[in-house]
């Protein structure tokens, strides 16, 4: 998770209840972002009334319009106020090369990094999909989760340079990664390093403008 993005996208969430403050949900959205980014508050002990406290708001206010501390992680997530991330990718005009730092360094902090945390967050992450009913659907049929991560924007880059085929859409191969890499630490575990490499070449020897030397 990283800094906040500067104009993150509005939440098309069904209201419930009295209609909902925007300034009110802006307020939970930036303190949730600043209790897990800028104070790096483990997930565990993010509350509902820290939240509160943080945004300025009342309790039952939070609880209104979300089940659970999950629910307010999984919007901040898919409004672009938090990110799922992992390092910056080097630009050092390599792709396949930068792509390859970028996974040592990934891998590495991902096994620096309390994997029981990381376990608790991405389970309570898919409770609230599964929990969160048509607002949270909506939500995440209208936005694109990895869109703003690190990863897509290099191959963004890659794409304005020339390097990406021009009808590949680089959010796109950025959510396959991803969304695959998420499963992986689901089921097994922080992902081996030598399997996200040949992932990731796997997609670039369908994603790369085969007109441009390798």
């Amino acid at each position: 998770m990283t800094e906040t993005p500067s104009a993150p996208a509005k939440s098309t969430a069904a209201r419930r209840g009295r209609p909902r403050s925007e300034a009110s949900h802006q307020a939970v959205m930036e303190a949730t972002a600043r209790l897990l980014d800028v104070e790096e508050l483990p997930y565990e002990e993010l509350t509902v009334e820290r939240i509160a406290a943080e945004a300025g708001v009342g309790k039952q206010t939070i609880y209104r319009w979300w089940e659970n501390k999950a629910a307010v992680v999984l919007e901040a997530l898919v409004t672009g106020y938090l990110r799922l991330d992992f390092h910056q990718v080097p630009d050092t005009g390599d792709l396949r090369a930068d792509l390859d730092s970028w996974v040592e360094q990934s891998v590495k902090g991902m096994r620096k990094q309390d994997e029981d945390e990381g376990m608790v967050i991405l389970c309570s992450l898919m409770a609230a999909i599964v929990s969160g009913g048509e607002a949270i659907q909506e939500l995440l049929q209208n936005t694109d989760v990895w869109s703003g991560m690190h990863l897509a924007e290099r191959l963004r880059s890659a794409h304005a340079a020339g390097e990406l085929r021009p009808d590949v859409d680089p959010s796109m191969v950025a959510s396959a990664v991803m969304g695959t890499v998420v499963m992986q630490m689901l089921t097994t575990g922080t992902p081996d390093g030598e399997w996200l490499k040949k992932l990731l070449h796997v997609l670039l020897d369908g994603a790369l403008d085969a007109r441009r030397p390798a």
